[in-house]
């Protein structure tokens, strides 16, 4: 416990920080000095440190069963609280939908220690679970999780979201009148667009070391898990597999990972290039590589999410294509600033149309690829962490 600060005045938690919840934590702490981030993320723990944040080490989280997915939860939980306890009451905590069962640390906070906390929701549960039947809508866990769910949002200081739809879908889980505000506050999210920018693929080694240069390349780089749909991308890749010109990447990890190494056995796929999670180091130079981004959201994701992959490919000036429901978030943010195209989950011949078109249609491709990186740099940058103490400075909490 020697290296947290003293009183500290902003308690961060989150129990999986990337770059973009520590650059929040960051621009919020040299305003609130001196803070603190409790996280497990691998990246962050190694990350170079500044002043007025200090980030301390907490259990990771484990994706491999369900069993040690919970599990994960709950130690991080408890070393959280814990934690919290030992910190003086008066620091707000900034708590954030990850794990998902996070908010009760602090609604415990506040009934116990009167200590004020927001909350930021990144991905609304137990909705992720019951829209995919994991758990039952009506079952005795997912009524409970909505109950908490509901004493954690009015008894929060604020609620922030990241998309409108998600905030229309929280609006009716919870009384938002009892909040500061008064309303959902909506806040998207951002990539740093100074640090991931198009880099020409002559100049980056990455597209050089993966036989990129020369080719358009369509982009997959996230979670692979069972609500993404990696299957329309794959066969995209199949019925592509003799064009010399389009070559795939698919980058991650997590439960459909071995589905496509399958595939790109089985099939032959010499056009597609299967690779795990890159270090942070590399993002800059992998998301660059990408002409066509990829961004799934399954039908039934509506209101419940929106993929922060959307951003960093804004960012990097590659055209979208948005595997997803066209009312969701991503497709209206496709449509709105131009920057791609959408299709349905599960049209694999609708993906096929929609790849072959750019790659054969340079001026169209590079506009979607300009249209993106101006949207980044304008709406989606990391000036938008100033707007969550803008917010706190109206109900007078900062």
């Amino acid at each position: 416990m020697n290296n947290l600060p003293k009183n500290p005045r902003i308690i961060f938690l989150n129990q999986m920080t990337g770059p973009l919840f520590r650059e929040l934590a960051e621009d919020i702490s040299k305003q609130w000095t001196p803070s603190l981030l409790i996280t497990g993320h691998p990246d962050t723990l190694k990350a170079p440190r500044i002043d007025s944040l200090r980030i301390v080490a907490a259990p990771t989280y484990q994706h491999k069963s369900n069993i040690g997915r919970i599990i994960s939860w709950l130690r991080y939980c408890f070393c959280a609280l814990f934690r919290c306890w030992r910190q003086p009451r008066s620091a707000l905590l900034f708590l954030v939908s990850n794990p998902p069962i996070l908010g009760i640390v602090g609604y415990l906070c506040k009934r116990l220690r009167k200590q004020r906390y927001v909350f930021l929701v990144h991905d609304i549960y137990p909705d992720a679970l019951t829209n995919f039947g994991v758990l039952k809508k009506t079952g005795l866990i997912a009524r409970l999780w909505e109950r908490m769910n509901r004493l954690v949002y009015e008894n929060a200081e604020v609620v922030f979201t990241i998309g409108n739809k998600m905030a229309e879908t929280l609006g009716q889980k919870f009384d938002y009148s009892k909040t500061l505000p008064g309303e959902v506050v909506v806040i998207p999210n951002w990539a740093d667009t100074d640090w991931i920018r198009p880099i020409s693929k002559e100049k980056n080694e990455f597209a050089k070391r993966y036989g990129q240069v020369g080719k358009i390349t369509v982009m997959y780089s996230g979670k692979l898990g069972q609500t993404h749909d990696i299957e329309t991308i794959v066969g995209a890749a199949k019925t592509l597999k003799e064009d010399e010109f389009i070559g795939f990447m698919i980058i991650g990890e997590g439960p459909k990972w071995k589905l496509v190494r399958v595939a790109k056995d089985r099939d032959a796929l010499d056009n597609l290039v299967v690779l795990e999670f890159q270090s942070e180091d590399v993002l800059p130079f992998s998301l660059s590589t990408a002409d066509i981004s990829v961004v799934t959201l399954d039908k039934g994701c509506e209101g419940l999410s929106v993929p922060s992959k959307t951003y960093y490919a804004m960012a990097a000036g590659a055209a979208l294509i948005g595997l997803c429901d066209g009312d969701s978030e991503v497709a209206h943010m496709i449509y709105e600033h131009n920057c791609g195209i959408v299709v349905a989950p599960g049209d694999v011949e609708a993906m096929v149309s929609a790849i072959s078109a750019l790659a054969r249609d340079e001026s169209k491709l590079n506009g979607f690829r300009a249209n993106s990186r101006s949207a980044a740099e304008k709406f989606y940058s990391r000036r938008n962490t100033s707007r969550y103490l803008e917010a706190m400075r109206e109900v007078g909490i900062f």
